[in-house]
């Protein structure tokens, strides 16, 4: 039975990753800030003592632990700095010393990517953040690919664009329908002009890639995780109230926030060549959604 390390595991993919090995028969482990403890499963930073607890080592580690938000990020960037890069030092170094053999998948972020792009975006296109969430994954897809180059720690970088899906509860989605459920009137208060455009991936997607590279014989690289299709947020907003029945009025405030680009949209070709293949569309993936947050 092959043994897997989840950090962040009682987090949204942590908890669908959980889910799906556990299925397919893989000894889980997981170590997470939030939660309870309980059989396999650590309450705990992601350091060298807490990792050294579980007395294993381990053939597979997806590494989703960090800073959750572009805004946490924006906030407090020294603590989400901790969270994000000095978590996965000491992972490496936990790695270099006690778990030389295990294979590494990180959740990386589009964010990495910027606001200069208004095409379907190649992992070999330049890196340019512009929130402190991007800069901290560029930092830490450099410290993997060190570690590779002078260590041997095997790893994959996964860049996700815009995951959702039923239990989410926080981002665009969940925010919105937040607001419909509270709506007073038929007028929709929205943030910046609608015409932002985003690369939606269900978290099933999400999980099957994780699942793909975990078997691919792939030492070190990186891959987008998206849909490939660009779609506009006044379009998915729109679809997201059908699915609710509702057809309010909305309002954009024009406003530009920080940290948050206007185009990030994926080439996913490079994760097709390895047997990638988005299942959930939009409107299926919005229907389960909208039925979920009804019922919770």
């Amino acid at each position: 039975m092959k043994k897997i390390l989840i950090t962040g595991i009682n987090g949204f993919i942590g908890s669908n990753c959980k889910k799906f090995f556990e299925n397919k028969g893989f000894e889980v482990y997981g170590l997470d800030l939030a939660g309870v403890s309980s059989k396999n499963i650590l309450i705990g930073e992601v350091d060298k003592k807490n990792l050294e607890t579980f007395s294993q080592t381990f053939d597979f580690i997806i590494h989703l632990a960090g800073s959750g938000t572009v805004s946490n990020a924006q906030k407090s960037p020294e603590i989400e700095y901790a969270k994000s890069v000095l978590s996965l030092k000491h992972l490496l170094d936990y790695c270099v010393e006690k778990n030389k053999n295990t294979k590494i998948i990180f959740s990386s972020s589009a964010a990495v990517y910027g606001n200069k792009f208004n095409t379907p975006i190649k992992e070999a296109f330049e890196l340019n953040p512009i929130s402190v969430y991007g800069k901290h994954k560029v930092e830490a897809e450099k410290l993997l690919k060190e570690y590779y180059e002078n260590f041997g720690i095997k790893s994959n970088i996964i860049r996700f664009f815009s995951i959702y899906g039923e239990g989410l509860r926080k981002q665009l989605l969940w925010d919105f329908s937040n607001r419909l459920k509270n709506l007073d009137g038929n007028r929709i208060n929205c943030y910046g002009n609608g015409q932002e455009k985003r690369d939606f991936v269900h978290i099933e997607d999400c999980v099957s890639l994780i699942y793909i590279l975990i078997n691919a014989d792939i030492d070190f690289d990186i891959f987008n995780c998206a849909s490939g299709q660009e779609m506009e947020i006044d379009f998915i907003l729109k679809l997201l109230c059908k699915k609710y029945k509702l057809t309010p009025e909305f309002v954009y405030d024009n406003i530009e926030r920080e940290g948050d680009p206007v185009y990030l949209c994926a080439n996913i070709d490079k994760a097709a060549n390895i047997g990638f293949s988005p299942k959930t569309s939009i409107e299926v993936g919005l229907e389960r959604y909208a039925r979920w947050f009804k019922n919770n």
